[in-house]
């Protein structure tokens, strides 16, 4: 039944791609989020949804007959920067070539969707649309995992969505983490009850699913979320009676399980997944060093040979942390996307990849600081707290080339961009009325 209404209904969001190509950049995070083959069991299962969208936004793009101006930022000259680094790497890569290309080609179909966004997405109302088709996809499912978790009394198990992007509770807590200051921002400016009333609900539903990931990632995310409105409400005291409340009775909710899974942070000396991750990015340190420039390609750091030829000299590194009483039977993920963007493409590439982050952090705060508009300063802030969760909860994950985080970098391109179009119109607006009047008088 799923793959009949998907079928009948796909042809009907190509038409409205083809006429408004913002739609098909809001259909495109919402598929890459959402990933609707994963819901699927029939004959649509096999239809490369997300690619379509993809191709048919392009083209409705290109033949488009009004085009808003585009600016070049040095943000978008950064990101086109990464990219080049990302195919340098590649082809000096140490790994397995096949494997290193084929993540060079997702890396490459992130990237273009940052472009898309950056020259689609033009107003308030583009923007507001790309914001739900977010909420609509990891914030929807997030709702209902946490309603499951809910009704079974903590006993269903999260995952993510198999074959996606977010098929790991880990990812997923922070991909729902990320999310949660944009549900917020649209539940903030929506003034139907009932609509206000179903977003209040998938906030908390979205909440007790980062809790019941028992993803120790994810409560720190949480935390980092939470920390930011406590600190910038008005009303604390109610803020604390309210948590108060709430975490007095999740005792009594939450599984034993959970609090042992997050009394290991405390332990992380001793836990062999903490040891791991550090190994890891033990790996990455000494593959960069040795190729400081371009790295050694993507995900080198899994590769076995590669892993084995580095472990014998991961003692260097014993000052940070001690892993001589670790030993790993095979190769593991960076757990981190800041080493694994360092393993990958060098010194260089994670600086690129730092510059990235740091000036769509700046961009947002130009816009909180200079907009006139309420509604692009709260979307502002917002931004803000979920590139912070980002660049937190990243620390441990394995997810430096992810679509979410460059539709965070892409609005904070667009934001900024639509705030210095506002203010030239406003500044050159007198001078076209002056030069009218002097005309009138034949000066």
């Amino acid at each position: 039944m799923r793959d009949i209404f998907i079928v009948l209904i796909f042809p009907i969001l190509v038409y409205f791609i083809l006429k408004k190509p913002f739609i098909g950049s809001s259909l495109w995070i919402w598929s890459a989020m959402f990933y609707p083959k994963g819901w699927l069991w029939g004959f649509a299962s096999s239809i490369r949804f997300n690619l379509i969208i993809a191709l048919v936004t392009i083209l409705a793009y290109v033949f488009q007959k009004h085009k808003f101006k585009n600016e070049l930022s040095g943000l978008s000259v950064l990101v086109g920067i990464f990219l080049l680094w990302g195919t340098i790497s590649s082809f000096l890569t140490l790994s397995v070539p096949e494997i290193v290309w084929h993540e060079w080609n997702l890396f490459v179909k992130i990237i273009i969707f940052y472009f898309i966004c950056t020259i689609t997405l033009k107003t308030k109302h583009h923007i507001y649309i790309f914001l739900w088709a977010i909420v609509l996809s990891a914030a929807f499912y997030g709702a209902g995992e946490g309603l499951k978790y809910i009704v079974s009394g903590g006993r269903h198990i999260l995952k993510g969505i198999s074959g996606s992007r977010l098929s790991d509770r880990n990812e997923l807590a922070l991909a729902l983490n990320i999310v949660l200051p944009l549900l917020v921002f649209i539940l903030s400016n929506t003034k139907h009850k009932l609509l206000k009333a179903g977003l209040t609900v998938a906030v908390v539903l979205n909440i007790v699913a980062i809790i019941g990931s028992f993803s120790r990632g994810g409560v720190l995310g949480l935390i980092v979320v939470a920390g930011y409105f406590f600190l910038k409400s008005k009303r604390k005291l109610l803020l604390v009676c309210l948590f108060s409340t709430v975490t007095l009775s999740a005792t009594n909710f939450i599984p034993d399980k959970w609090f042992t899974r997050m009394e290991t942070i405390n332990e992380m000396g001793e836990d062999n997944s903490f040891l791991g991750r550090i190994s890891a990015w033990k790996q990455a340190t000494l593959m960069a060093v040795d190729n400081p420039i371009f790295g050694a390609g993507f995900k080198a750091g899994q590769n076995h040979v590669l892993w084995k030829m580095y472990e014998p000299e991961f003692d260097k590194l014993d000052f940070i942390v001690d892993t001589s009483h670790f030993e790993s039977p095979f190769a593991k993920a960076a757990h981190s996307i800041y080493f694994q963007v360092l393993g990958d493409q060098g010194f260089v590439g994670l600086l690129i990849f730092l510059l990235i982050i740091l000036i769509s952090y700046r961009k947002l705060k130009r816009v909180v600081e200079n907009s006139d508009d309420k509604w692009m300063v709260d979307l502002a802030k917002m931004l803000q707290i979920s590139i912070l969760v980002y660049c937190t909860g990243g620390a441990a994950l394995s997810l430096p080339y992810f679509d979410l985080s460059f539709s965070l970098f892409a609005l904070s391109h667009c934001l900024y961009e639509i705030m210095m179009r506002k203010k030239n119109t406003n500044v050159e607006a007198p001078k076209d009325l002056n030069e009218r009047q002097n005309e009138i008088k034949g000066i």
